[in-house]
Parts: structure tokens; C-alpha cells; sequence
């Protein structure tokens, strides 16, 4: 019950959030911005969404090996898309631990190891580039923080620095996790859950940074098409508002599937940079409909079959 009313609250949170977004902005400006926009490069964007795709599954696919190498490419894919659609209706995409479920043969626990594993390297990637890029925005330089600019600069160096120790060498963490794990009474689902960290060591962890910066990379690619498709913006300045738009929306996952805080957001740093509310709240619809809704709603069939299979197994029992 009570997670039935958190869910109605963020659903809540996301109409409230996209009514004070068409306030904001009319619809009809919106709209008149879409007919205007250039196709081409809205095309361009659209035809990266294929290649996210993939670099999310092949990473996917390289983690649940370490504990079921026999995985196939379709079962990872399922898997990857069945997370899309769980993950679409919690707050911060909770819901796609439930890839542990499309995989056949393998203790769920340790699925779900890995998918924190695969949620490391990302929530990684996106504060290392975030960070630096929310600090160097310009609305930044119009508040009173000069003699807190460089402290706050030197932190962020540390911070990323450490996460890059992290992601290249997981055995101080997986020490951590072991040591935590001896101290907990009836460990044994603990030690399910970190089992895929035992093969998880430094030439894992630099390819699976390296497909992490590769799908991040994609994503700005994409953003940056998809504003550029309705407002003239130069590449660095649209990858800066575009990593400090996807730091904010993961630090305030407030929103079913971040609908409404994306759009805002993205008002308030492209702005920055000169771009209309209309451009920015277009260029993240899109980005929502064609990197998240449609890998849910693709997501939605492999569910099916999950309930199918269930289905019959009960039915031969």
C-alpha cells in the first residue's frame, strides 16, 4: 500500500511539474517550434538511439557473464529493455534491478549485484562530468561564491579523481563489501548479492568505464542534435549544460521516469547558453520519448513473456 501511494505521489509530481513547464511555456510556442525545427539533425539524434542501445546492452551483456557466460545476446537485451519498462514508473529508474529477472539459471541476488555494479559506473560518469560542468556554468559566476570558487574546484578534482580510482580498481570497495558482509549475522543473501564481485577485477573495470564514457558521450551527442535541431549552440557549450541537466535530474529523482525535472532543468542551463525554453523542453521530450520510452515500451513485451513463462510453469506443476 504505502508503495502504491509513493508511486501516485511522483506520478503527482510529474504532472505538477510539466503544468508549471506549459505555464511557463505555452504549448502552442512549443509546438510552433517543433514544425520549425531542422529534421535533419532531429534525425541524426534519432539514429544515435540505436547505438545507446547497444552500448548499454553489450555492457550488460559483459557484466552477467562474470556469472552466466552462456548469456545470449537476446536475453540481455531482454533483460536491459524489461529494466527500461520497470524502471519507467520509479523514481531514479529503481525498478530496472528487475533485469534480475529475465535471466534464466542464475541467483537473481547476483544479478542485482551487478546491475549496482552497472548503476556505479553511470551515477560515476555523471557526477565526474557533471559536477565540473554545474560549477562552470555561467549563472554560477553572477553569484557571490569567489572565494569559495576555488575550494569548490579543488573538491570537485578530488571527487573525480577518486571515482576514476574506483572505477579502475574495485578492490578497495569489494574489501569494503566483505568486511561489512563478516560483520552482518546470516550474510548468505549479502554474499549472493556481491558474488559477481569476484570476477569483477581491473580489466573488467576498465571496459566496462570505457563502454560507460562511450553510451555517456552518445547521450550529449544526441542532446546536442536535438537542440541544435531548433537553436544555433556550439558542441562544448551544449555538452556542459547537458551534463549538468543529467546530474541535477539523477541527484533529484523526484519524478516518474524524470518527466517534468528533465524539462526544467534543461530550460534553465541551455538558457544559459541562449537557448529558448521552447528548444530546450523540445530537445528533452525528445530525448525522454526516443531513450526512454520506447526502450520501455519495447520493454513492456519482454514482460509479457516473463508473466507467460510464469504462466506455464505454473500450469505444469
Amino acid at each position: 500500500m504505502k508503495r502504491r501511494i509513493l508511486f501516485w505521489i511522483k506520478v503527482v509530481v510529474a504532472a505538477v511539474l510539466l503544468a508549471i513547464i506549459f505555464h511557463i511555456v505555452e504549448p502552442s510556442i512549443i509546438w510552433a517550434a517543433l514544425r520549425e525545427a531542422d529534421f535533419r539533425l532531429v534525425a541524426i539524434g534519432a539514429a544515435l538511439m540505436p547505438l545507446n542501445i547497444y552500448l548499454q546492452e553489450i555492457k550488460w551483456r559483459y557484466l552477467v557473464r562474470l556469472v552466466r557466460p552462456g548469456v545470449t545476446t537476446a536475453e540481455s537485451l531482454g533483460s536491459l529493455l524489461g529494466g527500461f519498462a520497470f524502471g519507467i514508473v520509479t523514481p531514479g529508474r529503481i525498478g530496472e534491478y528487475g533485469r534480475a529477472l529475465f535471466i534464466r539459471n542464475t541467483p537473481p541476488l547476483k544479478l542485482i549485484g551487478l546491475t549496482v555494479i552497472d548503476k556505479f559506473y553511470n551515477l560515476g560518469c555523471t557526477i565526474a562530468f557533471g559536477l565540473p560542468a554545474l560549477l562552470t556554468l555561467p549563472w554560477m559566476f553572477d553569484l557571490d561564491i569567489g572565494r569559495w570558487f576555488a575550494p569548490l574546484l579543488i573538491l570537485v578534482v578530488v571527487i573525480d579523481f577518486a571515482l576514476l580510482y574506483l572505477a579502475l580498481d574495485p578492490r578497495p570497495v569489494r574489501s569494503l563489501i566483505y568486511a561489512i558482509q563478516l560483520m552482518i549475522p546470516r550474510g548468505g543473501r549479502i554474499a549472493q548479492l556481491v558474488g559477481g564481485l569476484d570476477r569483477f577485477n581491473t580489466p573488467q573495470a576498465r571496459v566496462t568505464l570505457t563502454l560507460t564514457v562511450a553510451h555517456y558521450l552518445v547521450f550529449l551527442a544526441q542532446f546536442f542534435f536535438f537542440v541544435a535541431a531548433f537553436e544555433r549552440i556550439d558542441p562544448l557549450s551544449s555538452a556542459r549544460a547537458a551534463a549538468a541537466v543529467l546530474f541535477s535530474k539523477s541527484a533529484l529523482p523526484i519524478a516518474i521516469g524524470d518527466l517534468g525535472i528533465d524539462q526544467l532543468v534543461s530550460m534553465q542551463f541551455f538558457g544559459e547558453f541562449g537557448v529558448s525554453e521552447a528548444a530546450a523542453v523540445n530537445a528533452s521530450l525528445l530525448l525522454f520519448a526516443l531513450n526512454v520510452l520506447l526502450p520501455s515500451l519495447a520493454g513492456i513485451l519482454f514482460i509479457g513473456r516473463l508473466q507467460l513463462g510464469a504462466s506455464d510453469n505454473g500450469d505444469k506443476r
